[in-house]
């Protein structure tokens, strides 16, 4: 809460400056991480380390950091298929086109690449 302020201050060092963005980095990382991905992560954590499980939770960043970036990853991956699949709609289309037409030998990209920038500049 104390934004620039707090970083800037000549009286803080580095470790009072970590603590306070630990905890709205924590709120971030938990609002945008789903929690079957914590579970399997802390489950994962809590087999490789057990003499640890009993103190770790769903709240540690051992967890949540890794359960953000798949998260992230995962809708990256979502945008991407969205962005890519009228592209393969266009090739399909204009190929199955040019084959009902007869035109075997022409190259379906010759003809759905300005129909793609199109699609791309509208």
């Amino acid at each position: 809460t104390n934004g620039l302020a707090g970083v800037t201050s000549s009286t803080g060092n580095m470790v009072e400056t970590a603590n306070l963005a630990k905890e709205p980095l924590r709120e971030f990382l938990l609002k945008h991480s789903r929690p079957n991905e914590r579970a399997f992560f802390l489950r994962t954590a809590q087999r490789v380390d057990p003499a640890r499980s009993v103190e770790m939770s769903d709240r540690d960043f051992v967890i949540t950091v890794p359960a953000f970036v798949v998260n992230e990853l995962s809708v990256a991956f979502q945008i991407g298929f969205l962005i890519f699949l009228p592209f393969l709609v266009i090739d399909l289309v204009i190929s199955n086109i040019l084959l009902a037409m007869g035109m075997m030998m022409l190259s379906p990209t010759t003809i759905s690449l300005p129909l793609k920038l199109l699609l791309f500049e509208s």
